[in-house]
């Protein structure tokens, strides 16, 4: 995680005054924005603080456009109904660029965040040089949003975030994707191109954005359920990443790099990885590996090999060896869980990126392989993630609004 604010040289600090407001007027705002409070007189129930000063920060949100009072709402109490609060959701927009080893997944969102444009553009990371490809990214970003994108508005954009397939590292100021892209992104170029657009950027790790969208749609289906305050998050993609929601909040690690499975080795003599190690359990379980491996089968088997992933998913049910190979695959990928587990102690686990279109038999043999491990996995939720189709996107965007926008400190 990465956040490059405008302006950050030289500003003012703020003092312990404007920093309690901060806190209180963006909790109104995330109320409101849940839905959990719909009137002045719930914020004062729910918060404790004096119906003046709600009063004053509801008119602070109202006059930045965030909030409308919007008529009497509905209650069961008697006296005069009152004035009913809610999210001015097409007020303020926030942009999401996904990178991807195909290309670039462009969205663009409401403060609700729900989609209102998007649109994928080709741009092969396998045919960028290697090294830093920063600009080039950047230069795309900058055409999407000047010359395809319909209805993005540079006035009422609160940030540019990014979705990163790698991590960001610290002491050489760049964000790592070689296992994924093949190519970095150093920080340089993308505060060259945060100055050039006049908008803060955001970075984020594409699998933590997939978890974080994941824990919301728990939250809303589970309210009460203290169970979906931790989560596993597995995506399997051309590489296999994860991402762990400890107690509600993301949990990277003080170096951002908690929860990286995909170089946990599952054989030590195994197959070489780019990361430098060998028999990283990514070479064997991502998209790539798996579809290898079943057409390894397949030539064995004298059929013909699946062409794709997704010729995979329809076929190796019927056919004995692919199932054969795409079973061990599961097996595989306990082996590199169970670790995860045992290390967290958590029981949810979701698996996405991809992977969910190779159905039921799959999940089964990996829930089956996990349990016949030890008591140590007893009690574990295993499932497919359910957020949908943007939801990398909804979860940069849902974290940001969650947990990095300021209303009062800009």
């Amino acid at each position: 995680m990465k956040y490059l604010p405008l302006e950050t040289v030289g500003a003012a600090r703020s003092g312990y005054q404007q920093q309690v407001k901060e806190a209180n007027i963006k909790r109104i705002f995330d109320l409101v924005r849940s839905g959990k409070c719909k009137s002045r007189a719930e914020l004062v129930r729910t918060m404790k603080l004096s119906a003046t000063s709600v009063s004053v920060l509801v008119e602070e949100l109202a006059d930045r456009g965030l909030i409308d009072e919007v008529g009497p709402t509905q209650t069961s109490l008697p006296g005069r109904r009152p004035i009913s609060l809610r999210l001015n959701s097409e007020c303020r927009q926030l942009v999401v660029f996904t990178l991807l080893r195909e290309g670039v997944q462009y969205a663009l969102l409401n403060l609700d965040c729900r989609v209102i444009e998007s649109a994928f553009y080709p741009f092969p990371s396998s045919e960028l040089p290697a090294g830093d490809a920063g600009d080039r990214y950047a230069a795309l970003f900058e055409h999407i949003l000047s010359r395809r994108a319909r209805r993005f508005n540079r006035d009422q954009a609160l940030v540019v975030g990014l979705n990163l397939p790698g991590l960001y590292l610290q002491s050489q100021r760049t964000f790592i994707n070689q296992t994924s892209l093949g190519v970095d992104l150093s920080e340089e170029a993308i505060c060259r191109f945060r100055d050039r657009i006049g908008l803060p950027v955001y970075l984020f790790n594409g699998t933590k954005s997939l978890a974080y969208a994941e824990k919301k749609r728990l939250d809303a289906a589970y309210p009460d359920d203290p169970e979906t305050l931790d989560l596993v998050f597995v995506e399997i993609r051309n590489r296999i990443s994860c991402a762990l929601i400890a107690r509600g909040n993301i949990y990277t690690g003080p170096y951002d790099v908690a929860g990286e499975i995909g170089h946990f080795t599952i054989d030590y003599n195994g197959k070489p990885c780019p990361c430098g190690n060998r028999g990283c359990l990514e070479r064997y379980v991502s998209q790539d590996a798996i579809l290898e491996d079943a057409r390894k089968a397949a030539g064995a088997a004298g059929i013909e090999p699946p062409k794709s992933f997704e010729e995979l998913a329809l076929r190796y049910e019927k056919e004995p060896p692919l199932r054969d190979s795409v079973l061990n695959s599961a097996r595989l990928l306990a082996f590199g869980l169970y670790s995860v587990l045992c290390s967290s102690g958590m029981r949810r686990v979701a698996l996405g990126g991809g992977v969910e279109i190779l159905g039921e038999p799959f999940l089964l043999e990996l829930y089956h392989a996990l349990l016949s491990r030890s008591l140590l996995v007893r009690h574990l939720e295993l499932s497919y993630a359910l957020a949908g189709p943007d939801a990398e996107s909804i979860g940069l965007a849902q974290y940001f609004l969650d947990k990095v926008f300021t209303i009062t400190n800009g």
